[in-house]
């Protein structure tokens, strides 16, 4: 899919909200402003570790290990004492490979950071017998694990994380949105594009719908769509670096 983008929203300045966690918001909100850009952090969701792991000593006998975000390498580093020396490293995208090389790790990225991207890579192609340790939150995506099981490879779920979405103010947001002539939103995750459409009022929809939305996937831009999104543009990546590009576009 490609970028769908009105004529009427090339003209304007950007005002961005940032939706994705405070972290990633803030980093991303010192970026365009360095570069002029005008933006408002509201985070909508929040990661958190979990406490008791399961599954923890599936990773010793892998022979793929594959980390879905950032997130999942970050949460797990001090879970994992001794990571697996003789198998192969997989990350979705350049912010996790980054992750997983600051801990000595070198692990392959997809040239799309999607779990169909993941699919795509020559060593994913034949697994059959083969142990994949796939790290990930709590309730996330089943594609990738159900394709390699499909394929014969025997899945186990590391999950290290969390994610709790964050309770909006519909009122209040859609009053400091609008106040702040916000006029493209930046979503990392379908769950943040729900949520953000199942709260925001039906007065305001027909406004939401006419807002540019930068998304990291087609997947999501499907998704969005579907909303009735009329503006949507695709980074091809989560990382503030791909985002970045494409609102200064």
């Amino acid at each position: 899919m490609h970028k769908l983008k009105s004529a009427t929203s090339l003209l304007l300045p950007r005002r961005v909200l940032l939706t994705r966690p405070c972290a990633k918001s803030s980093e991303l909100a010192q970026w365009l402003s360095v570069k002029g850009i005008f933006s408002v952090s509201h985070p909508l969701v929040e990661a958190h570790s979990l406490e008791n792991i399961t599954n923890l000593l599936s990773i010793c006998d892998a022979d793929f290990v594959i980390a879905i975000s950032e997130n999942a390498v970050r949460f797990s580093r001090h879970k994992i004492k001794a990571w697996p020396q003789n198998c192969h490293y997989l990350a979705v995208g350049g912010a996790t490979q980054t992750q997983f090389k600051a801990l000595g790790i070198t692990a392959d990225i997809p040239n799309y950071p999607t779990s169909e991207g993941l699919l795509k890579l020559p060593c994913l192609s034949q697994v059959k017998d083969k142990n994949v340790t796939i790290i990930r939150g709590h309730g996330g995506r089943e594609f990738l694990g159900e394709t390699l099981t499909q394929r014969g490879a025997n899945v186990s779920y590391l999950e290290v994380y969390d994610r709790k979405l964050v309770e909006m103010n519909v009122q209040d947001c859609e009053r400091q949105w609008q106040q702040h002539q916000i006029n493209t939103i930046v979503v990392t995750s379908g769950e943040i594009l729900q949520h953000i459409y199942t709260n925001v009022g039906e007065n305001s929809l027909s406004w939401l719908r006419g807002l540019w939305l930068v998304v990291p996937s087609d997947r999501i831009a499907i998704m969005a769509k579907k909303l009735g999104a009329n503006n949507v543009s695709i980074s091809h990546g989560a990382d503030n670096e791909s985002i970045l590009k494409i609102l200064l576009n």
